[in-house]
């Protein structure tokens, strides 16, 4: 698999694979958010944002249901909201202010259980 981190790794309007919502993955698509101009790419990084979005959500569910602490819970859902804001942004092609969403959500504070 390529690297997002790289230049030229993938092309703009190329899907990334996101596997996970690690503040890796969301600098490598907040990266990729300030790069994206057209029309196709910001179509690309709502596919992107779209999937960690729903690994956020499956984690806070998964997370009710095996009783996590209210402070990670609380982590979770002001994470889940700073993604819906980005991928609002990519939408209506504001791709720095989605970036800068993704990039405050890797300021919060590590999960504890």
């Amino acid at each position: 698999m390529s690297n997002p981190h790289l230049p030229g790794s993938l092309e703009l309007d190329d899907i990334t694979p996101i596997d996970d919502f690690s503040n890796e993955t969301l600098l490598a698509l907040a990266e990729r958010l300030e790069r994206s101009e057209s029309f196709q790419e910001f179509i690309a990084r709502e596919v992107e944002l779209d999937e960690v979005w729903r690994r956020v959500e499956t984690a806070m569910k998964a997370g009710a249901e095996e009783g996590m602490t209210t402070q990670a819970m609380s982590g979770l859902s002001q994470l889940f909201a700073l993604v819906q804001e980005a991928h609002d942004l990519a939408g209506i092609s504001k791709p720095l202010e989605a970036s800068a969403k993704l990039r405050a959500a890797m300021t919060l504070q590590p999960l504890a259980d």
